[in-house]
């Protein structure tokens, strides 16, 4: 039997080690026991009779599992567990004490400070080797996790990465994000309109964690590069909806909340599906001037149907607050159990009437609210102010002149030119038909109008700016934007609205002008008015104008087309 004189090392393994054994305690009978049980299974032991013996042991070793015997230390069970735990830091090694069966309350005060097993004296070798069997199953366990856990942040750093390239950060937006596990189910974009607006989205997936992550990246995919080409957040929404419908299994879906911001920030339209209110809080006097509930199912649920993403518009002041969050914020619950809740959220934003900014009086609240306990779910609040700084562009790539002018016959004309890498990033067309929507003040032929502008566009690229092989021009006037991906960074492209009288009656001239070679627009369109029976080897498109519009000529080598339109204003 292997004697022990203070801390010894006991090396008496007959297999290939299993791990080092720490053994507190200053009885020989223990000892001897745990050297005789676990010996021979290949373990190293090593003795300490005392505390400080053993946190020398501890600290100049590596120990795999520590034998605590109750019964002969010279510091309380408890107290010696907790103060291990701290030596062992991140590492986990577990701890087993040898109690007898009267020691109830010293054997719960161990538990209680974090030891993982007891054994009641005495003992046999057979009990002994089945608690180590055990826990190196719950070592191996805790690896595992361990491991996951580090990959998972791993994954995260990238996925954050990849998230943050395809937003852009405002410094006046503030932004809460808490997430219940290593991943977040919710996501915060933001993205510039190329006319200077703002788009912003607020999203939940079903659940939390890496499985309601997962849809992040196509979402933000989608998000940034159809808001930098200019679509609407209704053509936004329908294809993050069809994206969402194919991706995701069944039992999972996106509600999001969507706010469009108008560069002068008079007005921001709202899309709600699914999320919890929207609050437009008056910064002067503190009150809530709206509160927009969710009039639409979140996105992936079912295939777009007609009239599902409309917009609700609501008219803005300068400095209003818009204030955003996920269900996470308000199912929070303290430690009596009772939710967090929109009502107190409500009266949070209304009470602080002298904060210019409310979001650090809602996290405040929050956090006495909720005190130690952590919420169930992922949690996200962002406060948007509505200040000049928000719409202000600073990006030299955005060299777009857009103007606007009308006269006391409530005339009006819109130019917009483009120049540059926007002719490679921008798709111009979505935002010609939202202003002339807003110039007009009432609902256009929006698809005449679009077929008009998307052939008259096409053409421009075809055959002005962009000069390519024939092999390369097979592209449908319906899918433009696939257009922009060969432009050059040279030349420019003018696009302009006239409200117009025409034989009598209200009109629209559209005009466009690129810097190109232009075509022979004098034969294709003899061949169009003479209803040539290869009119369709010219300009297919050319025709379907012609047949749209009341008057269609092409000026100068056929780089300057004007289009008039009746029936559309």
């Amino acid at each position: 039997m292997s004697q022990s004189l203070g801390a010894v090392a006991i090396n008496g393994r007959l297999v290939e080690s299993r791990g080092t054994i720490l053994v507190i305690s200053d009885s020989s009978v223990i000892v001897s026991d745990v050297d005789d049980g676990l010996t021979e299974a290949g373990f190293d032991l090593l003795v300490a009779s005392d505390s400080k013996r053993a946190f020398d042991f501890f600290t100049q070793n590596h120990v795999d599992y520590i034998f605590v015997d109750l019964g002969a230390i010279d510091m309380s069970g408890g107290a010696l567990v907790r103060s291990l735990r701290i030596y062992a830091g991140d590492r986990f090694v577990p701890i087993i004490v040898f109690a007898e069966s009267e020691e109830e309350a010293v054997l719960a005060d161990c538990i209680a400070s974090g030891c993982d097993d007891f054994i009641f004296k005495p003992f046999n070798s057979t009990a002994l080797k089945a608690r180590i069997a055990s826990l190196e199953q719950m070592c191996e366990l805790k690896k595992l996790y361990k491991s996951t856990v580090n990959e998972q942040i791993v994954a995260k750093q990238i996925l954050s990465y990849a998230l943050s390239e395809r937003s852009i950060e405002f410094e006046e937006i503030k932004l809460l994000s808490r997430s219940k596990g290593v991943f977040s189910g919710d996501l915060f974009l933001t993205g510039r309109r190329a006319d200077g607006g703002l788009h912003i989205i607020l999203a939940d997936f079903t659940g939390h964690g890496l499985s309601a992550a997962i849809g992040s990246l196509p979402v933000a995919d989608i998000f940034s590069v159809m808001t930098e080409k200019g679509f609407e957040v209704a053509d936004i929404l329908e294809n993050i909806n069809n994206k969402l419908h194919t991706l995701l299994p069944i039992s999972m879906f996106m509600a999001c909340s969507v706010l469009k911001i108008s560069k002068n920030l008079k007005f921001v339209e709202i899309w709600n599906g699914g999320m919890p209110d929207i609050y437009i809080r008056d910064t002067k006097t503190g009150s809530i001037k709206y509160k927009l509930k969710s009039n639409h199912i979140p996105l992936g649920i079912n295939e777009t149907t007609v009239s599902r993403f409309e917009m609700e518009t609501v008219p803005l002041c300068q400095d209003d607050q818009l204030i955003i969050y996920t269900d996470g914020l308000t199912d929070a619950m303290n430690e009596e159990g009772d939710m967090f809740g929109e009502s107190r959220l409500e009266k949070c934003i209304e009470n602080n009437k002298d904060n210019i900014s409310i979001f650090s009086s809602i996290v405040q609240e929050f956090n006495d609210y909720c005190g130690k306990v952590n919420p169930d779910d992922d949690v996200t609040l962002a406060c948007i102010p509505c200040t000049p700084y928000l719409t202000e562009v600073d990006d030299p790539c955005h060299t777009d002149s857009v103007q606007i002018a009308s006269n006391s016959k409530d005339d009006w004309c819109w130019y917009m030119e483009l120049s540059g890498s926007s002719l490679r990033n921008v798709d111009p067309i979505p935002i010609v038909m939202n202003e002339a929507q807003k110039i007009s003040g009432q609902k256009i032929s929006e698809k005449k109008l679009s077929s008009v502008l998307n052939v008259l566009y096409e053409n421009a690229i075809e055959h002005g700016i962009q000069l390519r092989d024939e092999s390369e021009k097979k592209i449908s006037a319906n899918n433009v934007s696939e257009i922009n991906h060969g432009v050059v960074d040279k030349g420019y492209l003018r696009i302009g609205l006239k409200k117009i009288e025409h034989k009598g009656e209200n009109a629209l001239l559209v005009s466009i002008e690129d810097s190109g070679e232009g075509f022979d627009h004098v034969d294709c369109m003899s061949k169009i008015a003479n209803k040539a029976e290869d009119v369709k080897n010219i300009n297919e498109g050319i025709s379907l104008v012609y047949s749209l519009s009341e008057s269609l000529n092409y000026h100068g080598k056929g780089n300057h087309v004007e289009a008039i339109i009746s029936g559309l204003v």
